[in-house]
């Protein structure tokens, strides 16, 4: 993922910036980012339908609030919150200047960002303000068909069912309608875009249905302890989480500044003793415990750790800590590098969780 390793697709893209970040300010066609619709990580959980494939894993940026904070809607070289940008619609983010002239959208521009699911089902949402007239003209030149979803919605599809058309890839860049199957269909609005590798999966998520996210309890508690965060990530699935001692795990940011950024990790223990056994033995992984994964302590990458035992009947717990190096983030390394549970005073274990971030999302239509 780009916070703490950037691709290929991603290095080629910046070494192609120049040309195309003046292809895109010359198109008038980018989504007016930061509009008055909702954004807020509890709000945009309320937007989508709660079902394995949206609760599994999810992960949420609040785009405006960190450009705030680093100044740039350009990937930053360096800055305490340089980690922290593309959150949430990563895949695009690699593409930051590349994919805007052709869609006519971009998502550094908007007010909040989130991916839920694993691929090959994963399912990215935009909020912000948009021109569906001015993107629909550029998906329709770059290929897409047009289909009215009614409500105010849009579809434009290049593929469908996680089909990929290597041949409409550019092959120096990586670009192309549908990109590697993630970007196959796309729904447009005034106050959102949605995009994923199939029509079933945005239908499955979208709109909230019979219970959104916000209605389910683990996932709820979870959000409701991490507050409003720069960045989150939720995992639900116990396969990921890798220990039965709880049924969710949440990562997130939260931050006004550089002086008050704190690294977040909200459990939902599966019994209430448990949130206190959780809270002790994070303070003392902090203090005197290995990254096993670095194979540094952990008191070199975090530092003030402080706990609250919110309990609940999701049996929550509240960790907290501030990143040695002060770059904003670090929880989400944990989280691509399987390495938080000896944070919990869980055995190591590697469990490999695919991420949305992968590129493999599809299969191929030749």
């Amino acid at each position: 993922m780009r916070r703490f390793g950037r691709s290929a697709a991603f290095v080629t893209a910046l070494a192609l910036a120049a040309v195309s970040a003046a292809a895109c300010s010359s198109s008038g066609s980018t989504s007016s980012g930061g509009g008055d619709g909702s954004g807020s990580f509890k709000d945009v959980l309320h937007d989508i339908h709660a079902v394995t494939q949206t609760s599994d894993y999810i992960e949420y940026g609040a785009t405006a609030q960190v450009t705030k904070l680093t100044g740039t809607t350009k990937p930053a070289a360096s800055g305490p919150f340089s980690h922290m940008q593309g959150i949430g619609a990563d895949q695009l983010f690699q593409y930051w200047s590349l994919l805007p002239p052709l869609t006519g959208f971009d998502s550094t521009a908007v007010t909040s960002a989130i991916t839920v699911g694993n691929p090959p089902n994963a399912v990215g949402i935009l909020y912000g303000g948009f021109d569906p007239a001015a993107i629909g003209a550029k998906l329709a030149a770059w290929g897409y068909k047009k289909q009215d979803r009614g409500g105010g919605t849009t579809a434009w599809i290049s593929n469908d069912d996680h089909k990929i058309d290597m041949t409409k890839l550019d092959p120096v860049t990586g670009v192309g309608p549908g990109m590697t199957g993630w970007l196959n269909v796309i729904w447009v609005s005034r106050t959102s875009i949605a995009y994923g590798g199939a029509t079933s999966d945005l239908a499955a998520a979208l709109p909230a249905q019979s219970k959104p996210l916000s209605g389910d309890n683990v996932v709820s508690s979870l959000a409701d302890c991490l507050g409003s965060p720069l960045g989150a990530m939720v995992l639900t699935d116990p396969k990921t989480i890798g220990n039965s001692a709880a049924t969710g795990v949440a990562f997130g940011v939260t931050a006004t500044s550089a002086s008050d950024a704190r690294e977040e990790i909200c459990v939902a223990a599966s019994a209430a003793a448990g949130a206190q056994t959780i809270a002790t033995a994070f303070t003392k992984a902090v203090t005197t415990g290995t990254d096993l994964v670095q194979n540094n302590p952990w008191s070199k990458e975090l530092t003030d750790p402080r706990t609250d035992v919110l309990g609940g009947s999701a049996h929550v717990v509240r960790l907290s800590a501030t990143s040695a190096d002060q770059q904003s983030g670090l929880v989400f390394r944990l989280v691509e590098d399987d390495d938080f549970g000896t944070l919990l005073g869980w055995p190591f274990q590697s469990t490999g969780r695919p991420l949305p971030s992968d590129t493999s999302s599809g299969q191929s239509s030749d």
